[in-house]
C-alpha cells in the first residue's frame, strides 16, 4: 500500500479513495465494523501504478465518442487526457510524470 488517498469515486469535497495492494478502494464502501467492501472493478492507483492508471482512465474517457472525429483522434484525445490527470495526480504528491 503506498497511501494514497484520492477523488475517484465522486465525493469531491473529501477522499474517498485509497489504495490498498495498488487497487483503489472505495473509502465509503464498508460494512457497519469499518471493514472495506472488495472493489467491484479494478481500478489502479495512479501512483504505485500509473502506467495501468493510465490506461484505465484512457478507457474510461474514450467510451465518450464524438461524431466528428474518428477512432484513433478519439484514442488519442483520450490518452492524452489519461495522462494529464495522472501526472496531476503525481504531481501535487512531489512525485514525477508516468509518461
Amino acid at each position: 500500500m503506498c497511501n494514497y488517498q484520492g477523488y475517484e469515486f465522486g465525493a469531491g469535497r473529501y477522499p474517498d479513495s485509497l489504495c490498498i495492494d495498488g487497487l483503489l478502494y472505495d473509502a465509503d464502501n464498508c460494512d457497519g465494523d469499518g471493514n472495506l467492501y472488495e472493489p467491484m472493478e479494478e481500478i489502479p492507483c495512479p501512483i504505485c501504478r500509473a502506467k495501468d492508471a493510465i490506461e484505465w482512465w484512457t478507457e474510461r474517457n474514450n467510451s465518450f465518442c464524438e461524431d466528428d472525429k474518428t477512432e484513433a483522434e478519439q484514442l488519442g484525445e483520450a490518452r492524452e487526457a489519461a495522462t494529464m490527470l495522472v501526472n496531476d495526480i503525481r504531481k501535487n504528491r512531489g512525485l514525477p510524470h508516468a509518461a
